[in-house]
């Protein structure tokens, strides 16, 4: 028996040749199925993703509208409870402005927002009376309003849908249903 006879008579030799070409791989319904599995599982996941950022501007808000009470708190335990002496530099967020505004004794967050053109919080008015701290989202009804009042209660009121459009509010950390007034989370 010659070397190519015996190497063609092994088992091993046979499977492989026995193969018909094309047979590896996958068939198109195999790949269809795969595709159609991913297109569901996108779907599904891929608004909640969208959201994500949103979500995460609302939280930092809050974070932010409380590290300036506490700021404001730190010039009054200082004893500089002026509004010369307790102005500080405005935080940087992308969508959102903090602000501050006389107190007052309403527990909704409305006040007018300033313009992006002023660079300070003041804590206290010449009096010596404290300020609401807010934080105010840049595009109204998207986001939810917060307030932080003089005395140290939080308050929210939440964005609210414009009726016949797509847009979505991202209420995060604010109890009040769409336009009203409620607490943080």
């Amino acid at each position: 028996m010659t070397l190519l006879t015996s190497y063609l008579s092994r088992p091993s030799t046979q499977r492989i040749l026995s193969k018909k070409p094309g047979q590896e791989g996958f068939s198109l319904i195999e790949l269809v199925v795969v595709i159609a599995v991913l297109a569901v599982l996108t779907a599904i996941a891929l608004p909640n993703f969208l959201g994500v950022s949103d979500d995460a501007a609302a939280r930092s808000a809050q974070q932010a509208a409380i590290t300036a009470f506490k700021e404001c708190q730190v010039f009054k335990a200082r004893g500089q409870a002026t509004n010369t002496a307790s102005d500080f530099e405005r935080p940087a967020l992308n969508d959102y402005v903090v602000y501050s505004a006389a107190a007052s004794t309403s527990t909704a967050p409305i006040s007018p927002v300033p313009t992006q053109a002023l660079a300070t919080v003041d804590c206290f008015a010449n009096t010596g009376a404290g300020f609401d701290i807010f934080a105010a989202p840049v595009t109204p009804n998207k986001f939810p309003t917060f307030k932080v009042a003089a005395s140290g209660t939080k308050a929210c009121q939440s964005g609210t849908l414009t009726a016949g459009t797509n847009d979505k509010t991202y209420n995060t950390g604010c109890s009040g249903g769409s336009g009203a007034a409620g607490t943080w989370q």
